[in-house]
């Protein structure tokens, strides 16, 4: 009776002693939130009369834990807008090119008006292709870290001690010569995005994309914001002056 008693003890002594191991080296996805370098806000001169860069937006490809890949298409367009309204680019729409293309193919039918201008082979070429890869997206990020059994779940804006936080590797590359001509992670979130409230162009009005609206009104779509504004400011600023030339 003894004996069983003791390897009852034994056993139960080994189990907690698993759940104590277990517990300390369970893995934690640890982000890196916005640099100590962007917490102050970024400005752009919306008066800007210069040139501009001739400029297309390409696929924006979604690598980050946490996250679904149809919220690229509406970085893809959030950034698009944000790149025309910063007035420093002419931005060539290639979201829609068969419907371009239908366009211009029906200039040219005999259903198109006698006097309608004929469309085809006056589409500008892109100099510049701006891509983006989403490397970490946390809707419900606390602290310096999270563990990997979170909620992936946007977070009301009442909620607190929470900070949505995002980022995006953004490369930019020359079409003629398929170079890189400018690559930086661009890190963004809630509480940076209220640091630079005034100073936002177009990101910071109108709806959010359908594709990201289960981010709409909360911290997630701040921190989306905050992330495509300081990426243009980046391509504002980032890019060699000789591409702005238009």
């Amino acid at each position: 009776m003894n004996m069983n008693r003791l390897i009852t003890v034994n056993f139960v002594f080994f189990i907690i002693l698993c759940s104590l191991i277990s517990g300390c080296t369970q893995k934690n996805y640890t982000t890196t939130f916005t640099p100590a370098a962007q917490q102050t806000p970024e400005t752009l001169d919306m008066n800007y009369m210069g040139p501009r860069a001739n400029i297309a937006v390409g696929d924006f490809t979604v690598k980050a834990r946490g996250a679904t890949n149809y919220i690229g298409d509406g970085l893809r367009e959030m950034m698009e807008s944000a790149l025309f309204e910063s007035l420093r680019f002419n931005v060539l729409d290639r979201l829609d090119p068969q419907g371009l293309k239908a366009e211009q193919q029906l200039s040219y039918s005999k259903m198109a008006k006698r006097d309608s201008r004929k469309l085809g082979a006056q589409m500008e070429v892109a100099e510049l292709m701006i891509y983006g890869t989403v490397s970490e997206f946390e809707s419900d990020a606390m602290g310096a870290g999270i563990s990997a059994s979170a909620p992936r779940v946007p977070v009301t804006t009442s909620a607190s001690g929470k900070n949505a936080h995002m980022a995006i590797d953004v490369r930019v590359v020359d079409v003629a010569s398929g170079r890189v001509v400018a690559a930086k992670r661009i890190a963004g979130s809630a509480a940076s995005y209220k640091a630079s409230a005034g100073t936002v162009f177009g990101t910071g009005e109108g709806p959010i994309p359908v594709s990201l609206g289960a981010y709409s009104n909360t911290p997630m779509e701040l921190a989306i914001r905050d992330c495509i504004y300081r990426s243009v400011i980046y391509a504002c600023h980032g890019l060699p002056p000789a591409y702005f030339r238009h």
